[in-house]
């Protein structure tokens, strides 16, 4: 029986749709391709081995004829899987081998999980104290591998050389910034609000730290302007201008004794902490990584707690602006160049840990062998 000519213009009619209908969908689905790969590093995509293989399969069902399809390698790139598979050789994984020791990717993971605080940098910083060659690429790697989402890294802001950052440079060796900060402290009679007070070098980024005080009276001000021109000179510090924002409790008479030390007063125009941001990031570093973890119960309870940050601060911790080593470590333990000593190795061996405010503030060292 013969099938009506009507019936066979319906289904040209239908099978036109379709194909319109699919094209409209494969543009749509390249679309997307295109936009998320304006998105990424470096505009490129690194497939595995096994999503080269899962791709060639799917291509095989099209005899290979994707010029108008692929979108997420080139065409020629496409073609060159084929003709390595045609020609049976194995795909191998992009990029250099990785190799590293088991005891090291241990100890990676011992400072995430140990240290939830800390993001790639730092544990960066902590790997360089061990004398321990790892690039930030590489920690960020085996965070990511174990299901432990890195800290993005936090860059200072680039903008550009204004008046202020000019003269904070050029100053920077003879400069020492300072300002309050503040805690509540539970005692028998209720919340109260204890004070203290951060000096920090800008050139050594070392600090000094004031006991703290319920009543920060113009005496007690006073004092700690005497106490830090005797710890600048216990450190060897020539410090020629001191800055300080335009909080009231920084009286005239604190002003005098810096200035009776030969030290100008430089304060920060109005509603601009950015321009004392020394001061104000060891607050924020001082808060985050330790106050905001405690309840304080008097104040030596809170003194005890700022000067052990303070101590660990200006001897253990690896400062990121200072070479990413500790303050007191005068030179890299990673050789520069290879003729100084043999280069260290990944094995890591036995680490100790010292632990301090209950293990909210680490420490590692390599035993001696």
């Amino acid at each position: 029986m013969a099938i009506p000519s009507w019936v066979m213009v319906l289904f040209e009619l239908l099978a036109e749709a379709w194909s319109a209908r699919r094209d409209d969908r494969i543009r749509f689905l390249k679309a997307q391709v295109e936009l998320l790969r304006q998105r990424m590093p470096g505009n490129r995509v690194i497939l595995t081995p096994e999503e080269r293989s899962r791709l060639l399969r799917l291509g095989a069902s099209l005899g290979h004829r994707v010029d108008d399809l692929i979108g997420i390698v080139g065409v020629n790139t496409y073609r060159r899987w084929v003709r390595d598979q045609l020609a049976g050789q194995s795909s191998k994984r992009v990029g250099r081998p990785r190799r590293m020791s088991a005891s090291l990717k241990a100890l990676i993971l011992r400072l995430a999980h140990e240290n939830t605080g800390w993001g790639v940098r730092r544990i960066v910083g902590e790997l360089r104290k061990l004398a321990l060659i790892q690039s930030r690429s590489t920690v960020r790697r085996v965070l990511v591998d174990e299901g432990l989402l890195p800290d993005p890294d936090r860059q200072a802001p680039k903008g550009v050389t204004t008046p202020w950052r000019l003269f904070v440079d050029t100053h920077i060796n003879t400069m020492v910034a300072c300002d309050f900060f503040c805690k509540n402290i539970w005692t028998p009679l209720g919340k109260r609000l204890a004070f203290g007070l951060v000096f920090i070098h800008l050139g050594s980024r070392k600090v000094f730290t004031s006991p703290s005080t319920y009543h920060p009276t113009e005496e007690w001000v006073k004092q700690q302007a005497r106490n830090v021109t005797m710890w600048l000179e216990d450190e060897g510090v020539e410090a020629t201008h001191l800055i300080h924002d335009h909080d009231t409790k920084f009286t005239e008479s604190f002003d005098r004794v810096l200035k009776a030390n030969r030290v100008d007063i430089v304060k920060t125009p109005f509603l601009a902490p950015i321009a004392n941001c020394y001061a104000e990031s060891w607050i924020g570093a001082l808060k985050r990584e330790c106050l905001n973890h405690f309840v304080c119960f008097g104040l030596r309870h809170f003194d005890h707690i700022v000067q052990t940050y303070s101590d660990y601060y200006n001897r253990l911790r690896p400062h990121q602006g200072k070479g990413n080593i500790p303050l007191t470590m005068s030179h890299d333990p990673i050789p520069i160049r290879a003729t100084e000593s043999p280069p260290p190795t990944n094995e890591v061996g036995a680490v100790h840990r010292h632990a301090l405010l209950g293990g909210l503030l680490n420490h590692y060292e390599r035993k001696a062998a």
